[in-house]
């Protein structure tokens, strides 16, 4: 993941020359790489990077807030007026995102000019580049609250000018240049009660901050440093608070609304893959058996029709067995075979194998159960006056006789 800092003097006729300090993160959050590029830059060289925006802490500010409706929406509502009275700008003009509730049961707040807004979305829709998030930079130092008192560290965020961080168990991180340090400490110190007067203070002296003649306050120097690599894990969250792309910011900086809809699109995509390789699969088998379907009649009219060109086989067949053939008499194939299948189921233990018909003549290959039952048989088809018959040849085994007969009309 690819995270920029925006800088504090972002202009409008600036937007392509505004040089970004970046992170690129790793999934533990550790930043092996850093630097300071222009946004078309970090386009080019990381192109397939999921993009997370840090907005400076001169453009933003954080409040905490007592509120005790507890619906979203109600308090996306009701939250420009609750901070109506420590504001100095018109609501219209700023952008007024909620947060999470602290332990103190109180909620966080971030406001931003909406011209600023505008600005930072201008200057990534020239690059063609989604921003996943936009989170104020003081935020990502909310969970290092002390007990008492406050904690003021020297910021490591790059800035033209230096920047003290301070943290308090009450109200929200903020980053002061370090010239007005001295002047904001002093009134924020007349609000904590006297036990709470407590400052512990790294890479700062008392004489720096303005306190050598306020011996009511409780000094400490602590060797910590600000943990720069835990405050950028803080971005890592698939939904980090206090995120400023929210309300009329989210349609257009925002994720599309169609990622959350990209588990069921994939899902259906697969499902429709599966049923078209089943139909593929399906069609293949089928027109396989078609195939073999028009093989099997091939063969069969080869075999029943010799003589004949296959055109439609089924009417065809139908002309042959009904004497209604091209060429064939009123006495055809069909009715010359009816009479000696006549004969032949007279015999209760004859079988036909095969059979080929012509319209002239008729040839069956039948087995029986000895050579007694075929001569029964041709005497029944010899007492037909109508009828020829002929032996073609006859064969024992041990399933009895099959016998080979071609019966024909008399004089034909």
């Amino acid at each position: 993941m690819l995270i920029v800092l925006l800088p504090d003097d972002l202009q409008d006729d600036s937007l392509e020359t505004a040089s970004l300090h970046w992170w690129r993160l790793e999934r533990d959050g550790s930043p092996p790489e850093h630097g300071q590029d222009t946004l078309q830059v970090l386009k080019l060289r990381f192109a397939g990077q999921r993009l997370r925006a840090l907005a400076p802490a001169t453009a933003v500010s954080l409040y905490r807030l007592t509120m005790p409706m507890r619906g979203s929406a109600s308090i996306r509502a009701a939250l420009p007026f609750a901070l109506e009275d420590q504001l100095s700008q018109d609501l219209e003009l700023l952008h007024c995102v909620p947060g999470p509730r602290r332990s103190d049961g109180r909620l966080a707040a971030a406001v931003v000019e909406a011209a600023s807004m505008e600005r930072w979305q201008a200057l990534f829709a020239s690059c063609q580049w989604r921003l996943e998030a936009l989170i104020p930079l003081p935020a990502l130092h909310a969970g290092e609250t002390p007990d008492q008192g406050l904690i003021i560290r020297r910021s490591p965020w790059p800035c033209d000018i230096p920047q003290a961080l301070v943290t308090a168990r009450d109200e929200e991180p903020v980053l002061i240049e370090t010239g007005m340090l001295g002047l904001w400490l002093k009134r924020r110190l007349g609000t904590l009660p006297e036990d709470d007067r407590i400052i512990q203070a790294s890479g700062f002296s008392r004489d720096e901050l303005g306190l050598e003649a306020d011996s009511a306050v409780d000094f400490t120097q602590v060797p910590t440093t600000v943990d720069l690599q835990g405050a950028l894990g803080y971005c890592l969250q698939p939904s980090p608070p206090l995120n400023l792309l929210a309300g009329v910011f989210a349609t257009s900086l925002a994720a599309p609304p169609w990622r959350k809809m990209r588990p069921p699109l994939i899902a259906a995509g697969v499902l429709v893959a599966v049923l078209l390789a089943q139909f593929s699969f399906e069609w293949l088998i089928l027109a396989r058996e078609r195939d073999q379907l028009v093989a099997s009649i091939e063969t069969t009219f080869n075999n029943s029709l010799p003589n004949s060109r296959m055109v439609q086989p089924v009417t065809q067949f139908r002309q042959v067995l009904e004497g209604s053939a091209p060429g064939s008499s009123g006495q055809g194939g069909g009715a010359l075979l009816y009479e000696a299948l006549g004969v032949i189921a007279q015999t209760d233990s004859a079988s036909i194998k095969q059979f080929r018909s012509t319209p002239a003549e008729v040839e069956i290959e039948i087995q029986l159960a000895s050579f007694a039952e075929l001569e029964t048989l041709r005497a029944g088809l010899a007492a037909k006056p109508q009828l020829q018959e002929i032996l073609q040849g006859a064969d024992s085994g041990t399933d009895g006789v099959t016998a080979r007969l071609k019966i024909s009309r008399r004089g034909s």
